[in-house]
């Protein structure tokens, strides 16, 4: 969330339970002036990790409330201005055309069906180059305009680890033979949840992990205009 809100939460939550910011400083194991420095004169920028796991226990609040989330914005549509996913110029092409590109079709919900038959065969981009079981999959649907419109092509690694801030596709099952899937933004993620984010309409809202256990990252796109 926007840094402004974490400190106001802060002060908030500490008034609630009678602590003062000096008294809470100490509780963290920092100087009595650590907090108040945060709040009133931004250093630090952000807290950091320990800092806000500490706090979020003596709190009673989620850590990821005490988290600055840089794609955050005061209005969607300067949130979508950091959605940009990588376009792929063919003079990062390499090898042999053994890049599969898969069909996809919309489902209900708002889901996306991936069928695992290739329908065509391309040069694979170079950041792709050696990653077994990499693919493309077109684009359909408009929820996540503008960063992938109908037709794109999203270049998929499916072996990197979720991230904060990369875009996704998360899978209910295992991705073969045909797959329903949802692509979006994943803003954050704990043991449970997926935190994601759309922009067409603009919207967060989070996954149970158990519904969509598989993560795959895409790492780009080529795009279809």
């Amino acid at each position: 969330m926007p840094m402004d809100k974490v400190r106001e939460l802060i002060i908030k939550t500490s008034e609630e339970k009678g602590l003062s910011l000096s008294e809470l400083s100490k509780q963290i194991g920092r100087n009595q002036t650590y907090i108040q420095q945060f709040i009133t004169k931004g250093s630090p920028k952000e807290l950091h990790e320990r800092d806000r796991a500490t706090l979020s226990s003596i709190l009673g609040i989620p850590e990821s409330s005490l988290r600055l989330d840089p794609l955050d914005n005061s209005t969607p549509e300067a949130r979508a201005k950091g959605f940009t996913p990588t376009i792929i110029p063919g003079k990062e092409l390499v090898g042999n055309r053994d890049f599969p590109i898969y069909a996809a079709a919309m489902g209900g919900d708002g889901h996306t069906i991936i069928t695992f038959d290739a329908i065509d065969y391309v040069k694979r981009p170079a950041i792709l180059e050696n990653v077994k079981d990499a693919y493309g999959v077109y684009i359909v649907g408009d929820s996540m305009e503008p960063a992938y419109e109908q037709g794109d092509m999203a270049l998929v690694h499916p072996h990197l680890p979720p991230a904060r801030g990369k875009d996704v596709i998360l899978f209910h099952v295992p991705p073969a033979n045909e797959a329903e899937c949802i692509i979006k933004r994943l803003v954050g993620f704990n043991d449970f949840e997926w935190k994601l984010r759309q922009y067409n309409p603009a919207k967060d809202f989070t996954e149970y992990r158990a519904s969509f256990p598989y993560c795959h990252r895409v790492v780009g796109k080529y795009s279809g205009r």
